[in-house]
């Protein structure tokens, strides 16, 4: 059964992709890699379109050609254009994606190279063409050999010099771009420090407070005989059972932090002898999500001081949903709402900074006011 030759053909530019592909694996960084093979995307989509330009470059070059030598028919000059466009694509290409071989070699091997390519690739092409015509080898004119020749030496020496400073240029910008990424983490690890360390300063100005608070509320309720002095005892026990790990965490889950804000809303339940209510609603999927410690009792703390407390009473309501591949966490409270200025607490500013350097863009907070009357606070972060 015959073959089908453009099936053929098709098979065997297939067979040499793969090995160019291969060919570039090996040579190329991962770097480099990824470029070749945005450029190779490029080319695919708008074949022709690039076929177009290399046809009218060569023949604009052949037209250069039959201005400097008339002799030449216009077949000829249209090969010698075509070829050499492809032999200067070809080594800025490699000067372009390769430029960490060309850059690390000396400059006199590179002008070595590509005079060897020129002069030897123009030497050959004479002594093929002579004896193709029948001629000897002795009957060449070495007059118009030693012209070519005198053409190729200096085309080899252009190339060469085109191809390092490409090389050169790339290894700078590549430099350049390795000192950049360098910084941006450096500057990006300081900024996590700095932010872990405010957290930790934090925590060490609230905790004694609240701690101590409870503590004189505990001895005044044990002192009077109050029912209420156990309860709180227990979720004083509950509370620091969960917060102490906190402080050394990094990583927490949503469900931990839920539990840390049960506990501290039940001691302060009690504390203002029942003036303050409150509902926690997490869905036990979202319970083992990852959430950052420490923030939901921050907004959980700033709905209790600043909306519950100057009024003396309360609602505080926490609750959790997840939409697409993002979980929001809302904190609302119906006290006296926003006061100027809005969001500006150590508390608040510590939560935006840390969400940007955990999550960058990809997380919010958001502080507002309530539909009738308080505060929502939500914090949005990425599953």
């Amino acid at each position: 059964m015959a073959t089908n030759p453009w099936v053929a053909f098709k098979a065997a530019a297939k067979r040499l992709e793969t090995r160019g592909d291969t060919f570039a694996r090996k040579c190329l960084s991962a770097d480099e890699y990824e470029e070749a093979v945005a450029l190779d995307l490029v080319i695919k989509r708008d074949f022709w379109k690039w076929l177009a330009y290399y046809v009218l470059a060569s023949a604009f070059g052949a037209l250069i050609v039959i201005g400097l030598r008339p002799e030449l028919n216009a077949a000829k000059a249209l090969f010698a254009s075509a070829m050499v466009l492809l032999y200067g694509l070809v080594a800025v290409a490699s000067a372009w994606y390769g430029y960490r071989k060309w850059a690390n070699r000396p400059a006199w091997k590179v002008v070595a190279i590509f005079i060897g390519l020129m002069v030897g690739g123009f030497a050959v092409g004479l002594i093929v063409s002579t004896f193709a015509t029948g001629k000897p080898l002795a009957d060449m004119n070495w007059e118009k050999f030693a012209k070519g020749l005198s053409v190729a030496l200096l085309m080899g020496i252009g190339l060469a010099i085109v191809l390092v400073t490409i090389a050169h240029l790339r290894q700078r910008e590549a430099a350049q771009k390795a000192a950049r990424l360098q910084a941006e983490a450096e500057r990006e690890k300081f900024a996590r420090h700095s932010v872990q360390a405010e957290l930790k300063l934090l925590q060490a100005q609230v905790e004694p407070h609240f701690l101590f608070n409870t503590l004189a509320n505990i001895r005044h309720l044990v002192h009077t005989g109050s029912p209420d002095a156990l309860a709180m005892m227990d979720h004083l026990i509950q509370y620091l059972r969960t917060a102490l790990p906190e402080i050394r965490a990094e990583g927490s889950t949503l469900g931990r932090e839920a539990e840390l804000v049960r506990a501290y809303l039940e001691i302060l339940r009690i504390r203002m002898g029942g003036a303050l209510s409150f509902t926690i609603d997490i869905p036990a999927e979202l319970a083992r999500q990852p959430f950052p410690p420490m923030m939901l009792i921050t907004l959980v703390e700033n709905a209790v001081k600043h909306g519950v407390a100057p009024l003396g009473r309360g609602h505080v309501e926490v609750r959790a949903m997840q939409e697409g591949s993002r979980i929001r966490v809302a904190v609302e409270d119906d006290g006296q709402g926003l006061q100027e200025p809005i969001g500006q607490g150590i508390g608040l500013t510590n939560i935006r900074d840390r969400l940007r350097v955990l999550f960058g863009e990809a997380a919010r907070l958001e502080l507002g006011g309530r539909d009738g009357a308080g505060t929502r606070a939500m914090i949005e972060v990425p599953t």
